[in-house]
């Protein structure tokens, strides 16, 4: 952790203990900008990685050899956390155990994290729809195999 990082965590799969040996590595964390940055208006989002970055098919999905990290700026995750993003929520949430790294900041962060929450499920609703959007098609791709098996089992 540079002194410019404010929060470096595990997160994923591995954070909601739903990993298993085929499973990415993905890590978050938080950033605090240069005054240069923010003297000039141009904080960035998110920070660029080193991690090389596999080629993958389309639709292929990431492997256990696979590193997805996402550094947000202070002020990118402030926004997500009052807007009820779930990235934003989870982080603030994340049991010590995978915190890699933090500083005062992010321990003052945690301490005022009932101050996010919000009656808005706007945000949180979207992602249940992207959620189930994204299962629902691997769920309707399964039943048209199985209609396929069951043709293809009758005439042997």
């Amino acid at each position: 952790m540079n002194e410019k990082t404010i929060v470096r965590m595990v997160f994923g799969s591995h954070l909601y203990g739903c990993e298993d040996e085929t499973s990415d590595k993905d890590f978050k964390g938080i950033f605090m900008p240069t005054k240069e940055q923010i003297f000039l208006g141009k904080i960035p989002k998110v920070l660029p990685t080193d991690e090389p970055k596999r080629k993958k098919a389309e639709g292929e999905k990431n492997t256990a050899d696979d590193v997805d990290t996402e550094i947000y700026s202070l002020h990118y995750f402030i926004k997500l956390a009052c807007e009820g993003q779930t990235v934003a929520l989870d982080m603030l949430h994340a049991p010590d155990a995978m915190i890699l790294g933090s500083s005062d900041i992010w321990t003052e962060i945690v301490a005022n994290k009932e101050k996010f929450y919000t009656k808005n499920l706007k945000a949180f609703v979207g992602y249940a729809r992207r959620q189930a959007s994204r299962y629902g098609i691997r769920s309707g791709r399964l039943g048209n195999l199985r209609k396929v098996i069951t043709v293809l089992e009758r005439f042997n």
